[in-house]
């Protein structure tokens, strides 16, 4: 990010020779280079506390704006509401969701990054059956936090093409198993159990 001192020494650098070494030529453009630092931080905050990742209480609501999703209208996504206003984190998941439904395509590639971006996927199986044409299966692998665990007991976001349906479920990360099976699974004493999130 530009500062006030890069922007004098810029100013007087290109300054013709008559005007350099002027004291009020100098003053004037100090304090004009305060004032391009000063647009500079705000079009710099622009750039990144607009963004939906980054963005926190009023600037996520101008997200939300642009999404066409309220803090209010996002608390339908959350299943048991046990909040009186959605907080930053569940709005910008609900935020990111609705995005995503919005411009996607539903390609593969998409719903992986879908699942990344939605639950921070580290592990994604994903499975289509024979008897089933229009339907496929997703396991999403994940260290989720304790408001989404309680969250995907109650709902699941998930974006799909139109006519299909996606049989999703998630999983906590560090479960026992066979490595030469699975490469991702711990071995005796190191891992829990596989456990799908939902199923008792």
């Amino acid at each position: 990010m530009v500062n006030a001192g890069s922007i004098v020494e810029s100013f007087l650098e290109k300054l013709p020779e008559q005007f350099k070494r002027k004291n009020n030529i100098e003053v004037l453009i100090r304090a004009f280079a305060e004032e391009l630092e000063a647009v500079g931080k705000t079009l710099h905050d622009l750039e990144t506390l607009r963004s939906i990742k980054s963005a926190f209480g009023r600037q996520l609501d101008g997200a939300g704006e642009i999404v066409v999703l309220t803090r209010a209208e996002s608390s339908r996504y959350a299943g048991i509401i046990d909040f009186d206003v959605i907080d930053d984190e569940r709005y910008r998941l609900f935020l990111m969701y609705k995005a995503l439904r919005n411009a996607n395509t539903c390609t593969f590639p998409e719903l992986v990054e879908v699942c990344r971006l939605l639950y921070n996927m580290k592990l994604l199986y994903y499975r289509e059956f024979n008897d089933h044409p229009a339907h496929f299966q997703l396991m999403v692998g994940a260290d989720f936090e304790d408001w989404m665990l309680k969250m995907l007991y109650n709902t699941s976001l998930t974006v799909k093409p139109g006519g299909v349906s996606v049989d999703l479920k998630f999983f906590e990360l560090e479960f026992f198993g066979f490595r030469d099976l699975n490469k991702d699974a711990l071995g005796f004493g190191e891992g829990k159990f596989l456990h799908i999130i939902g199923e008792e």
